[in-house]
């Protein structure tokens, strides 16, 4: 669990063709019963192993004040296709993990510093679910979107903090090799959509953890994976969650169809996996990301053009 737990997104998108009757106003993708059945049976499942714990909306908490996120556990048990049956052994082994990576002893402790650099990942997490980062080495990656130094464990991960970072050879150093290891990640699954307004994306998708964190390599992840190079105009990019990560060169008209396209995959992307990062789509201007997509607080996704990419759709559309 660490420093990490799940908010509440009431605008969270579906993974369900049609939203649920009545959707859960904690866990949106789930209806109202299929939460409080997960609510229960993760409650049943701390007690079977000694911890009693208070059931909240999004999370439970422990008699110590820890919290336990239930988004990961829901959206696992909403993925699985054998159905309800399999939710109660599902949230007890998610449990198990759980309260084994807590009990745990410290993963940083014993380790040399080349044995953290073949392990150590940049990371991105949504800023909504990081509590502190007061201690922690970050940096902010695109609006809402934080990078982390993070060791990659067996059945878990741990974030840096400052402490263990400079004791392990510094932020710096570190963040060298958390990219390189990044970089050296198999390509699971590449996609490319191609729309029906005549444009395309591309979609790396993975079972890894790191998957949507191949966006800090960006834009020469692009380039080795398709052989599309960035021009002036840069990219359009999405991470919805941390198994999914898409791009769009902005080149021509056709970023018109990818942006509506790809504001639509996030939102959709969002709530479809285990850790969630961002419904929003973002343009590289050069510098930086800048937000394109938002959700509404009624639930209705909209694009949102400042003056910089409106020049860029001026000039690629002819004004049109």
């Amino acid at each position: 669990m660490g420093i990490f737990r799940r908010r509440r997104r009431d605008e969270d998108a579906r993974r369900s063709p049609a939203p649920p009757a009545v959707p859960d106003e904690a866990l949106p993708f789930l209806g109202v019963d299929d939460a409080r059945e997960i609510r229960a049976l993760t409650r049943t499942a701390f007690a079977e192993l000694g911890v009693e714990v208070t059931v909240h909306a999004g999370h439970v908490a422990d008699d110590a004040g820890r919290q336990y996120g239930l988004w990961n556990v829901a959206a696992s048990c909403h993925q699985d296709e054998r159905g309800r049956r399999a939710w109660p052994e599902l949230v007890r082994e998610h449990v198990r993990r759980v309260l084994a990576s807590m009990d745990a002893p410290d993963p940083f402790s014993a380790l040399t510093p080349d044995q953290a650099a073949a392990s150590t990942f940049v990371r991105l997490y949504e800023r909504d679910a990081v509590p502190r980062l007061d201690g922690f080495p970050h940096r902010e990656f695109a609006p809402g979107l934080v990078e982390m130094l993070a060791l990659d464990l067996p059945d878990t991960v741990a974030v840096y903090d400052e402490s263990r970072a400079q004791r392990l050879g510094g932020v710096d150093a570190l963040r060298a090799h958390g990219l390189a290891n990044l970089d050296r990640q198999p390509v699971e699954q590449l996609e490319r959509l191609d729309l029906p307004s005549g444009g395309s994306f591309h979609v790396l998708l993975g079972e890894s953890v790191h998957t949507a964190s191949r966006a800090l390599l960006m834009p020469r992840l692009a380039t080795e994976l398709t052989g599309q190079e960035a021009g002036r105009h840069g990219w359009l990019l999405c991470v919805a969650n941390r198994h999914q990560l898409a791009w769009h060169m902005v080149r021509d008209a056709s970023v018109v169809g990818a942006l509506q396209a790809m504001a639509r995959f996030a939102a959709l992307g969002f709530g479809d996996a285990p850790g969630p990062l961002s419904p929003n789509v973002y343009w590289w201007d050069g510098s930086g990301y800048e937000q394109l997509s938002r959700i509404d607080d009624d639930g209705a996704l909209a694009i949102v053009v400042g003056p910089a990419f409106q020049a860029v759709l001026d000039e690629l559309t002819g004004g049109r």
